[in-house]
């Protein structure tokens, strides 16, 4: 078992591997639940590691375990792989969790999570679930989190069912086919700029075709927004009817496009 660093007495215990999933001198990244964990297995041990290494922000779980350490992958600097500990005096650890070996594999104690605070992802999921939407396919990545989690929430609800798909033209295709199936409306999701222009080629079939389709894309961080920043694009110019626009600190209303 690994030693913790100011772990709390209250954990809840999280399935991290099956057994024997890990050979000896061997390390992995497991996430479990917001956590994303180095898994090591070292001397007959198993710890438990946060991947994020405190120098540069290394993955920890794409390193190695060299002559009992376990090695940084970006800048080679080393850590005991069960307590997190450097070498010498050195007082830069890294984090660390308790760990059990089970029957039916290694277990992670972890803080319980702080309970969600509802936020406008939430209310734009929930005002979809409420007219009547039922199914999402999508992309989930760095644009578009919040609203990912918000849609974890109401498919756990059991309100909502949600497809990860590899492409997101997918995604806007399969919502158009539903829209004419059923004269309902799907949803599709994607990140901003080249997540969200592949939506386009299914969004105008749904067009031509007058099916009811709802896109959600990420956005560029509101600051920097109308400067022409990275992944910024007009959306809602080639086919948008309403364009809303969230802003925590003032009151939305649709504005035409």
């Amino acid at each position: 078992m690994s030693h913790p660093s100011e772990i709390p007495v209250e954990l809840t215990w999280h399935k991290a591997l099956d057994p024997e999933e890990l050979p000896e001198g061997r390390v992995k990244t497991v996430t479990l639940g917001t956590n994303t964990l180095c898994l090591t297995h070292y001397d007959g041990k198993y710890g438990a590691l946060d991947n994020r290494c405190p120098h540069q922000g290394g993955p920890l779980g794409e390193g190695t375990i060299e002559n009992g350490m376990l090695r940084c992958p970006w800048h080679g600097w080393d850590y005991c792989p069960l307590t997190g500990t450097p070498p010498g005096d050195y007082d830069d650890g890294v984090e660390t969790f308790p760990t059990e070996t089970r029957e039916d594999g290694v277990y992670v104690g972890l803080p319980p999570e702080p309970e969600h605070v509802r936020d406008v992802s939430d209310v734009m999921i929930e005002t979809m679930v409420n007219w009547g939407v039922k199914w999402c396919f999508g992309m989930v990545g760095h644009s578009n989190l919040s609203v990912a989690d918000a849609l974890r929430r109401q498919e756990e609800a059991g309100n909502l069912k949600y497809i990860g798909i590899r492409h997101e033209g997918a995604a806007s295709f399969a919502c158009s086919a539903y829209g004419k199936l059923t004269g309902r409306p799907a949803s599709c999701l994607a990140i901003a700029g080249p997540g969200a222009t592949n939506l386009l080629t299914g969004l105008w079939d749904a067009h031509v075709d007058r099916a009811p389709v709802i896109a959600l894309t990420g956005q560029v961080a509101s600051q920097v927004l109308g400067r022409h920043n990275f992944q910024e694009l007009p959306l809602e110019k080639p086919l948008g009817v309403w364009r809303i626009t969230p802003k925590p600190s003032c009151p939305t209303r649709p504005t035409p496009s």
